[in-house]
């Protein structure tokens, strides 16, 4: 191994490398965007359709299906999930993981529009959604005034919405919670028939009066001039002076058959911010940007704009992603120097002030500079990446205490610093760069984990491996050259080394205890394996009382309260309920404020929960604590279900947010079949058996909801006797009840509204005014509605949900905190199995049982793949397939440990404990490796089995102990205070490590002697 003395003898050279890899490290960690959790992109697009006023039988037929069908035709593709409600068909269009995500959505958005002349005219509007839990809100500001009306609020908030978007790192604002100025035309249909005027006509005329057609240039004197039409409208006064038809020898306005007025749409989306009125704007980041900066750059900017608002208006911050990004960041980091200092004080009372500064030197070289390899791979500083620097943490400073270990035995023996420093590295290189090797790869196959949360963890394994990386560099290079230059030389009468309080204990621990344990364990060795067989199966039936999970909560001073209420229900019923939770909300102390989005989600503000579109009988309320209790925090939600679970004619659920990866809800139960009767029984009984399960909260099944419509039933004969076609029937009542655009008005500002034909009715439309719609037959005559066609109460599906092209009903519901999904699920797939289901009818589990089984099914071949990968770097470097299997029976100890470490603890083997677990297999067999390279080579001097198995033991007990000291002691802030996402994952790889040390440390020697032969 030439590499040590390569860099002493070339020390210049060797510290200018990395003085430059120092500058680039520090460079990038200042300049890493900074977000709170990691961007995944999903493979998947959603299809959004709005229909304004169609059912969702009729939208199922004419839009649903030809989109699914022609998007089916896409390759790669997962599933295909559709809801389809009143005037709205949402089509979530899921592929598998491995392909190109913006390619996938670009296909999707190609294969639609290429159906777009076979779809409707009527549709209003096609929007696309790309997947990705990048596109959040990082700022929600409300315009909050009772006042002032929505004009004067929305024209603040153009302005500083144009303000935001000079920021370089904004991505979109968008203004939300105000109903859009129209221009109405409240028509007079008795009057419109008695002069004979159709609707066409009204439409023609209108459109024909405010064409703007250019009317092209003259030359004229050597010159061009442009010639202007009369154009469009340019006020009121034009759209009501439009002519629309002659009668009796005079022509008649529109004036004259409509009252025409600038009003508001019907509203659709109200927001309050604490029970007062507000409009909404939502701002999004671009990728790759600092929050931060962003976050400083928008401040001086709504301090100004704040203080030029009219009196009766104000600004109020309802969501700053930056505050929690700096809280997370904060934390984390607080963990890793909490962590640092653990390290440092183990290492310094273990070896001295002069070998540990060294040791320590590794730790800010190696984070250093792998934080410039995770800023060339594209990640940032967010909790992942940072907890994965956490865990690195202990890991960074073994190879150094290894080699300065080796070292200074060799200055001990009588070398000068300067050969100790080449014989001792030179001779524990090998095994250091294995130990690195097996550390990395088994680091490697999470980075290749499939679906959404292999793309969540990624960036922790890349910081890992790339701090370990460096570490290895600095060990195998700076470290013998600092001993090389700092050391000094041993005076040859010095016969016994100066140690430290720490290591003469450990001395101690070794003559005493250690050694008499060695010897019995080796003269006993059936017994000693025999109680290492059972432990591990002893173990690993208490496992099943460890329990499973996925993500936990958030553990956020947030939550969401839903107002679902049944379908039909008019926006002002949803907005009295949604009062009353407000009533309830400003009771509560604690609670700092609540914003509320009535019709309307709450906006993205956090990656994994989606924001849900137009909704008459849906409301939904972001509630923001003073601070995060535990304890109180809980309290307050069970108070809340409590009390929201009996409130007659509504479904109030209160939501915690959850880490992982989007998903709808922990348990998701589809059954799909073609009819609906058969739908709504099935899943009603679905209902019954998961409600009937310990723990279950906010359960749902949309399918059981039907709403009343308001039908109307066409007599097809007399329609065909009066010369009207269903058509223009259809069209008039559309246009009556919702209203029709027909074009748009441009004012002196250049605002543009659109040209709205309606009924002239308030806010609500009655039966009766039914009577006055008349409709034109082929004969140009105006027929009244009530000859031809009579009004029906009926029951209609409220939504209708399609799985892989088929009719489906889907179940829904939470758990509540500390209930295991498998006690809740496991009886009801029993009783699944169990039930009859009609032919043509199945049942499919998504949601958190199958997202688990997904992730977890790629982590089982992580972790195969880790370990073979291992046992080949093994079989390499010791040129045996027994000796490496020797190494490997540290694995099984370290999974004793990780099931007690869990028990005792209280967490569950969670998605963060299966990372741990992968991470032991890299870490718990570096010890066994060390131990078996040295007792091979105390063989191959001449020493006997017996003896080389008891010296390796003891000449390594202390570089072993400390390094897993170590790297337990750098996980240790992050354990005690990493809540549940990252407690799980501190626990394992300490318990694993903690049994696997001691235990390695007298297994490994036991079977080593059984299974090596020698002559000697």
């Amino acid at each position: 191994m030439n590499l040590p003395k390569l860099s002493i003898d070339n020390y210049q050279f060797t510290i200018l490398v990395f003085i430059l890899l120092v500058i680039a490290g520090t460079n990038s960690f200042l300049s890493m965007p900074r977000t709170e959790d990691p961007p995944v992109n999903v493979p998947g697009a959603s299809v959004i359709v709005i229909f304004p006023g169609a059912t969702p039988i009729d939208l199922e037929e004419l839009v649903a299906q030809p989109i699914e069908e022609v998007v089916n035709e896409l390759e790669d593709i997962k599933r295909i999930h559709t809801t389809v409600k009143d005037g709205l068909v949402y089509v979530s269009v899921e592929f598998y993981f491995g392909g190109d995500a913006k390619k996938k959505y670009d296909e999707v958005v190609d294969k639609v529009n290429g159906i777009r002349g076979t779809l409707p005219e009527e549709i209003f509007e096609i929007n696309f959604l790309e997947w990705t839990t990048s596109d959040v809100v990082i700022l929600q500001l409300a315009l909050i005034s009772d006042k002032a009306s929505y004009h004067e609020l929305l024209e603040e908030a153009e302005i500083l919405k144009k303000e935001i978007q000079k920021s370089k790192g904004v991505k979109s604002v968008d203004i939300k919670a105000y109903p859009q100025e129209e221009v109405r035309v409240s028509l007079n249909f008795p009057k419109m028939a008695a002069m004979n005027i159709s609707l066409d006509q009204v439409e023609q005329a209108i459109q024909s009066n405010n064409a703007n057609i250019p009317g092209g240039s003259l030359k004229l004197s050597g010159k061009n001039f442009n010639i202007q039409t009369s154009g469009s409208y340019a006020n009121l006064e034009e759209v009501k002076n439009t002519v629309v038809n002659s009668f009796r020898g005079r022509n008649i306005y529109l004036k004259d058959i409509a009252e025409i007025a600038l009003t508001y749409e019907d509203q659709n989306y109200y927001g309050r911010v604490n029970g007062e009125r507000c409009i909404f704007l939502e701002v999004k980041q671009k990728d790759g940007f600092n929050i931060f900066t962003i976050r400083e750059e928008l401040q001086n900017k709504l301090t100004d704009f704040t203080d030029a608002l009219p009196v009766g208006m104000h600004l109020f911050t309802v969501f700053d992603q930056s505050i929690w990004v700096h809280e997370r960041i904060s934390y984390f980091l607080g963990n890793l120097f909490q962590g640092i200092l653990l390290v440092g004080l183990i290492v310094l009372l273990a070896l001295g002030f002069r070998s540990s500064m060294i040791v320590i030197l590794a730790i800010p070289l190696s984070i250093i500079m792998g934080l410039f390899v995770v800023d060339l791979s594209g990640f940032g500083l967010q909790q992942i990446s940072i907890a994965g620097l956490v865990v690195a943490l202990g890991l960074l400073v073994d190879n150094s205490i290894v080699m300065v270990e080796n070292i200074n035995r060799y200055r001990f023996l009588g070398y000068s610093p300067r050969d100790a420093s080449i014989l001792g590295s030179s001779e524990i290189g090998w095994p250091v760069i294995s130990a690195t090797a097996t550390t990395v790869l088994a680091f490697i196959p999470i980075i290749m984990m499939p679906e959404a949360s292999g793309e969540f963890i990624k960036s922790m394994p890349i910081i890992i491996i790339a701090t370990l990386v460096m570490s290895l560099l600095v060990a195998l290079t700076i470290t013998p050259l600092i001993t090389s230059k700092i050391y000094k030389n041993i005076p040859a009468e010095a016969s016994k080394r100066k140690m430290t309080f720490i290591e003469r204990k450990m001395q101690q621990l070794i003559e005493g205890p250690y050694r008499r344990s060695l010897l019995f364990s080796m003269n006993h060795k059936v017994l000693i394996i025999s109680i290492a067989v059972i432990a591990l199966i002893f173990s690993l039936i208490a496992f099943r009382f460890v329990g499973i999970s996925f993500f936990p909560k958030a553990e956020k001073p947030q939550f969401l309260i839903q107002v679902n209420l049944p379908e039909g229900t008019n926006l002002d019923k949803t907005n009295q309920v949604t009062m009353d939770v407000e009533a309830v909300l400003d009771t509560l102390s604690g609670v700092s404020y609540y914003a509320s989005n009535i019709g309307h989600g709450n906006p993205r503000i956090y990656y994994n929960v989606l924001e849900k579109n137009y909704s008459r009988n849906f409301a939904e309320i972001f509630v923001q604590l003073d601070d995060y209790n535990l304890e109180e925090f809980n309290n307050m939600i069970v108070t809340l279900r409590k009390h929201f679970s009996e409130y007659p004619g509504a479904h109030i659920n209160v939501k915690e947010f959850e880490q992982g990866h989007p998903i709808e809800a922990p348990i998701m139960v589809f059954v799909t079949g073609e009819n609906l009767e058969v739908l709504k029984r099935i899943s009603e009984d679905v209902e019954r058996m998961i409600a009937g399960q310990q723990g279950v909260i906010n359960l749902d099944n949309q399918m059981s909801k039907k709403q009343i419509d308001l039908s109307i039933v066409i007599n097809r004969d007399k329609a065909s006797i009066y010369g009207v076609p269903v058509f223009e029937i259809d069209k008039t009542i559309r246009a009556a009840v919702y209203g029709l655009g027909v074009s748009k008005f441009r004012d002196p500002q250049g605002k543009e509204y659109q040209i709205i034909l309606r009924m002239p009715f308030g806010e609500e439309i009655s039966p009766e005014d039914f009577d006055d719609i008349f409709v034109k037959s082929l004969s140009g005559r105006q027929v009244p509605l009530k000859q031809l066609a009579s009004i029906e109460f009926t029951d209609a599906p409220s939504r209708i949900k399609r799985f892989d092209l088929e009719r489906t009903a889907l179940v829904t519901a939470d758990l509540e905190k500390g209930i295991n999904l498998d006690e809740v699920m496991n009886p009801v797939i029993e009783q699944l199995n169990d039930y009859p289901f009609p032919k043509g009818y199945r049942y499919v589990i998504t949601g958190e049982v199958e997202s688990r089984q997904d992730s977890f099914g790629g982590m089982q071949i992580a972790i195969i793949i880790a370990i073979i990968a291992i046992f080949a770097v093994l079989v390499l470097q010791f040129k045996s397939f027994l000796q490496p299997l020797i190494i490997y029976a540290s694995i099984p100890f370290a999974v004793i440990g990780m099931i007690w470490a869990l028990l005792i603890s209280g967490y569950t083997f969670s998605f963060s404990a299966f990372i741990g677990l992968i991470s032991l297999v890299g870490i718990v067999v570096n010890n066994a490796i060390i131990l078996v390279d040295y007792t091979n080579k105390l063989i191959s001097n001449g020493m006997s089995l017996k003896d080389a198995v008891i010296q390796a033991g003891e000449t390594r007990f202390i570089p072993i102990v400390l390094t897993s000291l170590t790297t337990i002691g750098g996980l240790l802030p992050l354990t005690l205070q990493g809540g549940t996402m990252w407690a799980p994952l501190g626990w394992t790889i300490i318990g694993g490590l903690f049994v696997s040390t001691f235990l390695s440390l007298l297994m490994v020697p036991v079977l080593y002697q059984v299974f090596t032969k020698t002559s000697r």
